[in-house]
């Protein structure tokens, strides 16, 4: 990252400031909400117990902090703001490893893709992880479901990351879970073991973990995976659904070219 310089090309997208300083507003905002509860509730207090008490406001503002970067919700929230700079060095990394360009890649069209990709992988990841952990939490709540729970999150975790690269050659929402399912699971809970641990770090982690992970994603992938050599593979049924869609379609076409002949004589 440092010796390729990945970050260099951030500021073709103009509209990304834009959109930080709507999200530094919105931190400002609540920044300015926690201050004004925390004197509400600590009037009364000696000047020295606001600044060096156990309940100060600086020890609440960490713990808060602390607190909500470790929250799983948030985790996904994260990524789905920082898609920007995910899907920019992923793309970095693969024009490096694998001379791969994408044209028009820095505009807005191209990331708006991206990031509504990103929206509907993280709410479905979101939705199959939570029916898997209640499911499991409810037929077993003892000591083996936490090492379950952290299994089962680094693993979609990594899927999220794991399908932007994926994405970079074409592959639909579910091609690339079928390609990564049957394949590639290992890999994903290798990816999102580490994100998991780097994003309980707030802000610092929180930012860094995936852009460290986006960028192994794509070495890694390059490495096992033969999706840039000879592309994605339909499985037999797969290819069949697909041959029926296109006979369809052409049919269709073939019976708008008759009508508009008709009209033409």
């Amino acid at each position: 990252m440092v010796n390729h310089r990945l970050w260099e090309g951030l500021r073709q997208y103009g509209w990304v400031a834009r959109a930080l300083v709507v999200v530094g507003i919105m931190a400002a905002i609540h920044m300015v909400s926690e201050i004004g509860d925390w004197f509400n509730q600590h009037q009364n207090d000696s000047l020295s117990a606001m600044v060096i008490g156990g309940d100060s406001l600086f020890i609440r503002w960490f713990k808060d902090l602390s607190e909500s970067m470790s929250d799983g919700m948030l985790n996904w929230i994260i990524l789905v703001l920082l898609e920007v700079v995910i899907y920019h060095f992923m793309r970095r990394t693969l024009q490096i490893i694998l001379r791969k360009n994408v044209e028009n890649a820095h505009k807005f069209k191209p990331f708006l893709d991206a990031q509504i990709r990103m929206i509907v992988v993280s709410m479905g990841a979101v939705a199959v992880e939570g029916l898997i952990l209640n499911t499991a939490e409810n037929i077993y709540d003892g000591w083996l479901f936490w090492p379950l729970s952290i299994l089962v999150r680094s693993i979609f975790l990594g899927y999220v990351i794991a399908d932007n690269y994926n994405e970079q050659f074409g592959l639909k929402i579910e091609q690339s879970w079928r390609n990564l399912y049957r394949s590639y699971i290992g890999i994903c809970a290798g990816l999102g073991l580490p994100l998991l641990i780097m994003m309980q770090v707030p802000i610092i982690g929180s930012v860094l973990g995936p852009l460290v992970t986006s960028v192994t994603a794509a070495i890694v992938l390059r490495e096992k995976s033969d999706l840039h050599i000879i592309g994605y593979q339909m499985s037999e049924k797969e290819r069949e659904a697909a041959e029926k869609k296109a006979a369809k379609k052409a049919r269709k076409a073939a019976k708008k070219a008759a009508r508009k002949g008709r009209l033409v004589s």
